[in-house]
């Protein structure tokens, strides 16, 4: 209603900038962050348009502003982000967003982004909570290991079943000199078995403790042979 009675004034009327952020950050210490700003107008974006980007630590204090932006990017020359802020937006395209570098456990804090483009200069301030830490290293050791595990036990595994086919064929190698090995007359003696019914040998392939060898065979006829002349 309240804009109507504006266009009917001949006024124009003042609209509102819609403004997103993500409202949490997780950044490192000594590495950068992005954080991402976007912002949608009912008006064509104007050379005008300005942005303020505002800073202040978790532990309370003042909110500072630590880059303006109008046409062209003014970090600041004084104060916490001195030389580590890079500007990444395209206000044309609606994007306002910034980049830190070299994070430090001091950074922690909030961090607004504000965008003007006359004649819409209300908006939300939304926020985002950035939050540096150390480096998990222990998350880093847990990885070497992994990767070193993948590596090792595949190459572990190959080994071992090399290791088993060779004993294989060198046990298999060896049967089968066994099995073509010529035996001496006393082992083919030993293994050969008599008919009780004729005088010439059989050979048989029993075990040794189920028959008797030849010559106890032979020394058995010997001694029937004296007891019966």
């Amino acid at each position: 209603m309240w804009v109507l009675i504006l266009l009917l004034a001949g006024m124009p009327p003042v609209l509102c900038i819609d403004i997103s952020m993500h409202p949490d950050a997780f950044g490192v210490v000594g590495k950068s962050i992005k954080l991402k700003c976007s912002f949608t107008s009912s008006y064509p974006i104007s050379d005008i348009v300005a942005v303020d980007w505002t800073y202040r630590q978790l532990n309370g204090g003042s909110t500072v502003t630590i880059l303006h932006f109008q046409n062209k990017p003014y970090p600041i020359l004084e104060g916490p982000f001195k030389d580590r802020i890079i500007w990444e937006g395209d206000v044309r395209r609606g994007d306002a967003s910034i980049s830190l570098t070299d994070l430090r456990l001091t950074d922690n804090g909030t961090l607004s982004c504000i965008v003007w483009n006359p004649p819409d200069v209300h908006g939300n301030v939304p926020q985002t909570k950035l939050t540096v830490t150390i480096e998990n290293l222990f998350f880093q050791f847990n990885t070497v290991i992994l990767l070193s595990a993948l590596v090792f036990i595949p190459s572990a595994l190959v080994s071992l079943l090399l290791l088993i086919r060779m004993r294989r064929s060198i046990n298999r190698g060896r049967t089968k000199n066994l099995k073509w090995r010529k035996k001496s007359p006393i082992e083919e003696s030993q293994d050969c078995v008599y008919d009780d019914n004729e005088n010439t040998p059989l050979h048989p392939t029993l075990p040794q403790e189920q028959s008797p060898g030849c010559f106890m065979k032979f020394c058995l006829r010997c001694l029937d042979d004296s007891d019966e002349d």
